[in-house]
Protein backbone atom coordinates (compact mmCIF):
# COMPACT_ATOMS: atom_id res chain seq x y z
CA UNK A 1 0.00 0.00 0.00
CA UNK A 2 3.37 2.09 1.01
CA UNK A 3 4.38 2.11 -2.28
CA UNK A 4 1.51 2.42 -4.22
CA UNK A 5 1.10 5.82 -2.60
CA UNK A 6 4.56 6.54 -3.12
CA UNK A 7 4.23 5.78 -6.97
CA UNK A 8 1.11 7.65 -7.01
CA UNK A 9 2.86 10.70 -5.54
CA UNK A 10 6.01 10.41 -7.89
CA UNK A 11 3.30 10.77 -10.80
CA UNK A 12 2.03 13.48 -9.43
CA UNK A 13 5.37 15.38 -8.92
CA UNK A 14 5.48 17.85 -11.52
CA UNK A 15 9.24 18.24 -13.10
CA UNK A 16 10.10 21.87 -14.59
CA UNK A 17 10.43 21.82 -18.65
CA UNK A 18 13.72 23.76 -18.20
CA UNK A 19 15.04 20.74 -16.45
CA UNK A 20 14.01 18.10 -19.18
CA UNK A 21 17.36 18.34 -21.38
CA UNK A 22 20.09 17.88 -18.52
CA UNK A 23 17.66 14.79 -16.77
CA UNK A 24 17.90 12.69 -20.56
CA UNK A 25 21.35 13.72 -20.55
CA UNK A 26 22.10 12.39 -17.19
CA UNK A 27 20.40 9.15 -17.87
CA UNK A 28 21.39 8.60 -21.12
CA UNK A 29 24.89 8.50 -19.13
CA UNK A 30 23.51 6.36 -16.83
CA UNK A 31 22.50 3.95 -19.40
CA UNK A 32 26.05 4.17 -20.86
CA UNK A 33 27.05 3.25 -18.07
CA UNK A 34 25.33 0.08 -17.46
CA UNK A 35 26.30 -0.92 -21.05
CA UNK A 36 30.33 -0.56 -20.72
CA UNK A 37 29.81 -3.32 -18.05
CA UNK A 38 29.09 -7.41 -19.16
CA UNK A 39 28.13 -10.14 -16.89
CA UNK A 40 30.31 -13.31 -17.36
CA UNK A 41 27.13 -14.91 -18.44
CA UNK A 42 26.33 -12.53 -21.27
CA UNK A 43 30.32 -12.49 -22.23
CA UNK A 44 29.77 -16.71 -22.33
CA UNK A 45 26.38 -16.14 -24.35
CA UNK A 46 28.07 -13.51 -27.13
CA UNK A 47 31.27 -16.08 -27.22
CA UNK A 48 29.00 -19.18 -28.04
CA UNK A 49 27.09 -16.79 -30.58
CA UNK A 50 30.43 -16.22 -32.66
CA UNK A 51 31.36 -19.68 -32.35
CA UNK A 52 33.77 -19.38 -29.26
CA UNK A 53 34.02 -22.30 -26.85
CA UNK A 54 32.97 -21.02 -23.49
CA UNK A 55 35.83 -22.87 -21.54
CA UNK A 56 38.04 -19.78 -22.80
CA UNK A 57 36.35 -17.03 -21.92
CA UNK A 58 37.73 -17.47 -17.80
CA UNK A 59 40.80 -17.65 -19.43
CA UNK A 60 40.73 -14.64 -21.40
CA UNK A 61 39.08 -12.86 -18.40
CA UNK A 62 41.76 -13.81 -15.96
CA UNK A 63 44.59 -13.04 -18.48
CA UNK A 64 42.85 -9.16 -19.25
CA UNK A 65 42.34 -8.82 -15.46
CA UNK A 66 46.10 -9.71 -15.14
CA UNK A 67 46.83 -7.35 -17.49
CA UNK A 68 44.77 -4.31 -16.00
CA UNK A 69 46.67 -5.12 -12.67
CA UNK A 70 50.33 -4.33 -14.06
CA UNK A 71 48.50 -1.52 -16.23
CA UNK A 72 47.52 -0.30 -12.87
CA UNK A 73 50.48 -0.73 -11.05
CA UNK A 74 52.98 0.71 -13.69
CA UNK A 75 50.89 3.71 -13.29
CA UNK A 76 50.84 3.59 -9.81
CA UNK A 77 54.62 3.19 -9.96
CA UNK A 78 54.43 6.25 -12.37
CA UNK A 79 52.91 8.62 -10.50
CA UNK A 80 55.09 7.61 -6.84
CA UNK A 81 58.30 7.99 -9.08
CA UNK A 82 56.55 11.27 -10.51
CA UNK A 83 56.05 12.34 -6.93
CA UNK A 84 59.49 11.26 -5.89
CA UNK A 85 60.88 13.68 -9.02
CA UNK A 86 58.72 16.20 -7.93
CA UNK A 87 59.81 16.14 -3.94
CA UNK A 88 63.95 15.91 -4.97
CA UNK A 89 63.44 18.96 -7.10
CA UNK A 90 61.62 21.10 -5.25
CA UNK A 91 64.12 20.02 -2.11
CA UNK A 92 67.05 21.02 -5.02
CA UNK A 93 65.45 23.99 -5.94
CA UNK A 94 64.87 25.26 -2.27
CA UNK A 95 68.51 24.48 -1.40
CA UNK A 96 69.74 26.30 -4.56
CA UNK A 97 67.82 29.59 -3.05
CA UNK A 98 68.52 28.67 0.25
CA UNK A 99 72.33 28.35 -0.58
CA UNK A 100 72.51 31.86 -2.84
CA UNK A 101 70.65 33.99 -0.27
CA UNK A 102 73.42 32.32 2.14
CA UNK A 103 76.08 33.72 -0.17
CA UNK A 104 74.58 36.75 -0.73
CA UNK A 105 74.07 37.45 3.11
CA UNK A 106 77.90 36.35 3.16
CA UNK A 107 78.93 38.75 1.09
CA UNK A 108 76.97 41.57 2.45
CA UNK A 109 78.69 40.60 5.66
CA UNK A 110 81.80 41.28 4.41
CA UNK A 111 80.73 44.45 2.84
CA UNK A 112 79.05 45.49 6.17
CA UNK A 113 82.29 44.50 7.93
CA UNK A 114 84.50 46.70 5.46
CA UNK A 115 82.16 49.45 6.07
CA UNK A 116 82.23 49.38 10.00
CA UNK A 117 86.39 49.38 9.39
CA UNK A 118 86.27 52.39 7.45
CA UNK A 119 84.18 54.29 9.86
CA UNK A 120 86.95 53.49 12.08
CA UNK A 121 89.56 54.50 9.91
CA UNK A 122 87.36 57.82 9.12
CA UNK A 123 87.23 58.63 13.11
CA UNK A 124 90.93 58.30 13.91
CA UNK A 125 91.81 60.87 10.87
CA UNK A 126 88.97 62.96 12.25
CA UNK A 127 90.65 62.98 15.64
CA UNK A 128 93.93 64.03 14.29
CA UNK A 129 92.37 67.08 12.51
CA UNK A 130 90.97 68.28 15.76
CA UNK A 131 94.28 68.54 16.51
CA UNK A 132 94.92 71.07 14.22
CA UNK A 133 93.41 73.95 15.74
CA UNK A 134 95.62 73.02 19.86
CA UNK A 135 99.13 72.65 17.06
CA UNK A 136 97.79 76.36 15.98
CA UNK A 137 97.30 77.73 19.57
CA UNK A 138 100.80 75.83 20.81
CA UNK A 139 102.21 77.75 17.57
CA UNK A 140 101.20 81.05 18.13
CA UNK A 141 101.95 81.09 22.20
CA UNK A 142 105.43 80.53 21.53
CA UNK A 143 106.23 82.79 18.43
CA UNK A 144 104.47 85.86 16.62
CA UNK A 145 106.46 84.99 13.27
CA UNK A 146 105.14 81.91 11.90
CA UNK A 147 101.99 82.85 9.73
CA UNK A 148 103.43 80.24 7.70
CA UNK A 149 103.39 77.25 9.65
CA UNK A 150 99.95 78.53 10.82
CA UNK A 151 98.36 78.92 7.56
CA UNK A 152 99.45 75.63 6.39
CA UNK A 153 97.86 73.79 9.73
CA UNK A 154 94.54 75.32 9.23
CA UNK A 155 93.94 75.17 5.56
CA UNK A 156 95.18 71.29 6.21
CA UNK A 157 92.06 71.32 8.42
CA UNK A 158 89.59 73.47 6.13
CA UNK A 159 90.91 71.17 2.95
CA UNK A 160 90.01 67.90 5.63
CA UNK A 161 86.37 69.17 6.89
CA UNK A 162 85.50 70.37 2.34
CA UNK A 163 86.57 66.86 1.36
CA UNK A 164 83.75 65.32 -0.35
CA UNK A 165 85.04 62.79 -2.68
CA UNK A 166 87.72 59.22 -1.17
CA UNK A 167 89.92 61.06 -3.17
CA UNK A 168 89.65 64.91 -1.70
CA UNK A 169 90.18 62.73 1.87
CA UNK A 170 93.29 61.31 0.65
CA UNK A 171 94.70 65.01 -0.11
CA UNK A 172 93.48 66.47 2.75
CA UNK A 173 95.09 63.34 4.83
CA UNK A 174 98.08 64.25 3.14
CA UNK A 175 97.73 67.96 3.86
CA UNK A 176 97.50 66.96 7.49
CA UNK A 177 100.65 65.02 7.73
CA UNK A 178 102.68 67.36 5.91
CA UNK A 179 101.78 70.14 8.30
CA UNK A 180 101.98 68.17 10.98
CA UNK A 181 105.68 67.20 9.92
CA UNK A 182 106.27 71.13 9.81
CA UNK A 183 105.10 71.54 13.01
CA UNK A 184 106.66 68.74 14.44
CA UNK A 185 110.27 69.93 13.07
CA UNK A 186 109.61 73.55 13.68
CA UNK A 187 108.97 72.36 17.54
CA UNK A 188 112.17 70.74 17.81
CA UNK A 189 114.18 74.14 17.08
CA UNK A 190 112.78 75.70 19.64
CA UNK A 191 113.31 74.53 22.61
CA UNK A 192 110.99 76.55 24.60
CA UNK A 193 107.71 75.45 22.52
CA UNK A 194 109.50 71.39 22.85
CA UNK A 195 109.98 71.76 26.19
CA UNK A 196 106.59 73.09 27.26
CA UNK A 197 103.51 70.84 29.07
CA UNK A 198 101.43 71.80 25.98
CA UNK A 199 103.87 70.36 23.28
CA UNK A 200 104.46 67.52 25.44
CA UNK A 201 100.96 66.78 25.87
CA UNK A 202 100.33 66.94 21.83
CA UNK A 203 103.16 64.83 21.40
CA UNK A 204 101.65 61.96 23.49
CA UNK A 205 98.06 62.87 21.08
CA UNK A 206 99.50 62.64 18.12
CA UNK A 207 101.44 59.30 18.87
CA UNK A 208 98.46 57.58 20.14
CA UNK A 209 96.35 58.89 17.17
CA UNK A 210 98.88 57.74 15.12
CA UNK A 211 99.23 54.11 16.82
CA UNK A 212 95.15 54.04 16.91
CA UNK A 213 94.73 55.26 12.87
CA UNK A 214 97.07 52.42 12.34
CA UNK A 215 95.19 49.96 13.58
CA UNK A 216 92.57 50.97 12.43
CA UNK A 217 93.92 51.10 9.35
CA UNK A 218 95.17 47.39 9.11
CA UNK A 219 91.61 46.09 10.27
CA UNK A 220 89.92 48.17 7.62
CA UNK A 221 92.73 46.28 4.68
CA UNK A 222 92.14 42.86 6.55
CA UNK A 223 87.89 43.57 5.47
CA UNK A 224 88.64 44.41 2.61
CA UNK A 225 90.62 41.42 1.79
CA UNK A 226 88.24 39.21 3.10
CA UNK A 227 85.56 40.96 1.07
CA UNK A 228 87.27 40.79 -2.00
CA UNK A 229 87.89 36.83 -1.36
CA UNK A 230 84.28 36.86 -0.76
CA UNK A 231 83.91 38.70 -4.60
CA UNK A 232 86.22 36.19 -6.61
CA UNK A 233 85.08 32.64 -7.54
CA UNK A 234 82.48 30.94 -8.86
CA UNK A 235 79.11 31.84 -8.89
CA UNK A 236 80.25 34.55 -5.71
CA UNK A 237 81.49 36.44 -8.75
CA UNK A 238 78.06 36.34 -10.49
CA UNK A 239 75.74 37.28 -7.23
CA UNK A 240 78.50 40.41 -7.03
CA UNK A 241 78.09 40.91 -10.16
CA UNK A 242 74.55 40.94 -10.39
CA UNK A 243 73.65 42.27 -6.75
CA UNK A 244 75.98 45.20 -7.25
CA UNK A 245 78.93 43.97 -4.88
CA UNK A 246 82.05 46.12 -6.14
CA UNK A 247 85.63 45.91 -4.23
CA UNK A 248 87.15 48.47 -2.14
CA UNK A 249 90.76 49.80 -2.16
CA UNK A 250 92.88 49.48 0.09
CA UNK A 251 94.93 52.07 2.20
CA UNK A 252 98.29 52.72 1.88
CA UNK A 253 99.89 54.17 5.19
CA UNK A 254 99.26 57.83 5.59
Amino acid sequence: MFREVETMNQKKQMIPASDAPAIFELASQYASADLEHYSRTELEMAAAEAGIPAEYIPQAIAEIQAQNAKKLIKKQNIRQWMRKWLLISSIAIMGSIGWLIATYNAIANHKIQVEAAWAQVENQRQRRADLIPQLVKVTQAYTTHESTLITTLIEAQQAYLEADSLEQQQDAVEKIDQAIDQFQTYALTHSALKSSQLYINLQYEITGTENRLAVERMRYNQAVQSFQQQLQGFPNAVIAELSGFESKPFLQAD
